[in-house]
């Protein structure tokens, strides 16, 4: 197969994640005391000058509480229930790892690699995924694709060379083999100077602890 420049805004391990998650709580936190706020001042305004002096001022103040407190309801209910999100303050050993199901480990690399550092992803699992398991797309657009291996053994070449036919069979440039296993010295060899990381059970311990900043 020829070789295929790499485009791929691949994260930085070694840097603070970049994911929105914290601006967008903070963002929420600080939209429910402003409800809060809104609908104490309309309370004490009908509390001491009671209904008889309703005026436009109470009108605005009512319909800004309805509107504003939509908004936070649904925010607050698509930050729980957000694939993945179970895994965002949980880190696992690699006993645990080797404890979770093959979907649940394709979620927690998801998030806790990808979805953290600001990266969109698709969990293939419930589609023929022909070979992949996570789709990441950075913030140019360009795809990886993901192979989670859930081993207590050694990953060999064989594995990785299929792995790289699966990113050139999808377009994407960029790869990702992320195991509970080791790797052995031939599969890290083949992948040498090729658009592909291969990650393996420490490794994947390591990066995930304190959302991802080693």
């Amino acid at each position: 197969m020829a070789h295929r420049t790499c485009f791929f805004d691949a994260p930085l391990w070694n840097t603070p994640a970049r994911s929105r998650a914290g601006v967008l709580f903070i963002a929420l936190l600080m939209a429910s005391l402003a409800w809060l706020a809104l609908y104490a001042w309309l309370g004490w305004l009908l509390w001491t000058q009671g209904v008889a002096g309703w005026r436009t001022l109470h009108t605005a103040l009512l319909l800004a509480s309805i509107v504003l407190g939509v908004v936070i309801v649904l925010g607050w209910l698509g930050r729980v229930g957000k694939p993945g999100e179970r895994w965002r303050r949980r880190v696992l050993n690699l006993e645990q790892l080797h404890g979770l199901s093959p979907g649940d480990f394709e979620a927690y690399v998801a998030e806790r690699l990808f979805a953290q550092r600001g990266y969109q992803v698709h969990n293939t699992r419930d589609t023929k995924d022909g070979g992949v398991d996570v789709l990441v797309t950075d913030r140019y657009g360009e795809r990886a694709v993901v192979q989670c291996k859930r081993y207590r053994g050694t990953v060999g070449a064989a594995v990785v060379r299929d792995l790289y036919g699966t990113m050139i069979h999808t377009g994407a440039t960029f790869a990702y083999l992320v195991t509970t296993g080791a790797i052995s010295e031939d599969a890290r060899r083949w992948a040498s100077g090729k658009p592909i990381e291969l990650i393996d059970g420490p490794q994947l311990v390591e990066l995930t602890k304190s959302d991802g900043i080693l």
